[in-house]
Order: C-alpha cells, then structure tokens, then sequence
C-alpha cells in the first residue's frame, strides 16, 4: 500500500464517519424534542422569556406630568 491509496483510505473513512455523526446527532435531537413538553403546553400565552407589560395610561389634559411643558410656557427665543 502506497501512501495515496492510505491518504484515499483515510479521507474516505473521515468522510463515512462525520456523515454516521451526523445521522446520530439527527436523531438525538429529534428524541430530545419528542421528550420535552410542547412549549403551548407550559406557557399557554405563547411567552416564554418575556412578560407582557401593559403600558400606563396616558396622562389627561388636566393632569399632565409636570415634565411636560406645553407650547404657551415654552421660553421664547
């Protein structure tokens, strides 16, 4: 056996056994997933990793936040 046909040899087998590593890792993760509850299941709302905040109410007229400035106090230029 010459050193190609042990170079050949070798990038054959490197080829056959990421391809088997392949399929086996396929098929762990698709186990995996068939194990695990569906996440509608658990979080029926759809959220998983945020909380649905609902804004505050904005401020009326007659109470606006005393940050806001309207356009009559506004300093004039």
């Amino acid at each position: 056996m010459n050193v190609i046909d042990l170079l050949v040899t070798i990038v054959v087998v490197t080829i056959l056994v990421t391809i088997v590593l392949a399929v086996v890792t396929y098929v762990a993760y698709k186990l995996r997933l068939a194990r695990e509850p569906s996440a509608l299941e658990k979080y029926p709302d759809g959220l998983r990793y945020f909380v649905r905040q609902n804004p505050p109410n904005p401020p009326s007229q007659a109470g606006a936040s005393p940050h806001s400035v309207s356009r009559s106090d506004a300093p004039e230029a």
